[in-house]
């Protein structure tokens, strides 16, 4: 099986030309096909899902300072009705479900991230906020306890 037959039997409208020569015009249609392909994704992006492609998921950046811990995540459309947050062993779990519509047509879009975090965080301060397609989580780090310091280890 050659690498056309391959990529073009991964193409949804592929199967209808399975007959005919090799060659050119089955280049020519994996053309076309790529082509449609993405012309409905630039069109729909939100019904990915049912494209076959793979699921939306946020993306997500980590900072540390010397005394908190921020995660920002971009969720583009969601509110805070939208998204879902839950502090497990794994980490941070931010879920997030979306659904509109538009001239007679339901959208459903949803996401799951785990984003792990370091020991040393005061879970129970957390805060999150969400702005302009912006969610913003900032765990503040343990207070060091009194009495307590670090010993340097030496070569």
């Amino acid at each position: 099986m050659g690498i056309l037959d391959k990529v073009s039997a991964l193409l949804p409208l592929r199967r209808e030309r399975r007959e005919g020569s090799p060659g050119r015009a089955e280049a020519l249609a994996l053309r076309d096909d790529l082509d449609r392909w993405l012309a409905r994704l630039v069109e729909d992006p939100w019904n990915l899902a049912a494209a076959g492609a793979p699921r939306w998921t946020p993306a997500v950046d980590v900072q540390e300072t010397s005394d908190e811990l921020v995660v920002t995540a971009e969720v583009p459309g969601m509110d805070r009705d939208d998204l879902a947050l839950t502090i497990a062993p794994e980490g941070l779990t931010i879920r997030g479900e979306k659904r509109e519509e538009h001239d007679g047509e339901v959208r459903y879009a949803s996401f799951v991230r785990t984003v792990p975090l370091p020991p040393g965080l005061d879970v129970d301060r957390a805060e999150a906020r969400v702005s302009r397609g912006v969610l913003t989580v900032k765990f503040p780090k343990v207070d060091t306890r009194p009495g307590s310091r670090r010993i340097p280890v030496r070569t």
